[in-house]
């Protein structure tokens, strides 16, 4: 009796616990979710937004070598990006580091058109990758503690 009940236990615990873990959402969730804001913030040029997505230690590791240690420095970062025009940040991979980490991979898109000398239009796109290391933090929210891009210097 006391082993069956032990079984009846132990199952019971086993479906509750996966009933709490079907509410989390997954990792990919969680990396689109941050990409959907990021991009919201940017298309609304609102640069105190987008820095709200970074722990206070971020770093930013810039496509031109340079190295945003800081928040004001990835501000001046991102308004430089903001004045130049929309961005697109579509997840490619997200994966989870541990508990508390999820690293993605990104695309970053830009399509413009510009006039060269002779007055043609040309379409000019920039395409990068972005890696980010998320956090999670204590109120249960995910932040960028790392950034890298790679490709063209899109400034």
């Amino acid at each position: 009796m006391k082993r069956r009940l032990s079984l009846v236990l132990a199952f019971v615990a086993t479906v509750m616990t996966a009933s709490a873990w079907a509410d989390e959402p997954s990792v990919q969730q969680i990396a689109e979710s941050r990409a959907a804001e990021w991009n919201a913030a940017f298309a609304r040029g609102k640069v105190d937004d987008i820095l709200s997505l970074y722990t206070e230690n971020a770093i930013l590791l810039q496509p031109n070598g340079s190295v945003s240690k800081n928040l004001r420095e990835i501000r001046e970062f991102w308004q430089v990006l903001i004045q130049k025009g929309v961005y697109a940040m579509d997840i490619v991979t997200a994966r989870c580091g541990d508990d508390n980490t999820i690293i993605t991979t990104a695309t970053l898109s830009d399509v413009k058109t510009l006039q060269n000398p002779s007055h043609e239009t040309m379409k000019y796109r920039y395409n990068g990758v972005l890696y980010s290391v998320f956090k999670r933090q204590a109120d249960g929210t995910w932040k960028a503690k790392v950034q890298q891009w790679s490709g063209s210097n899109p400034i």
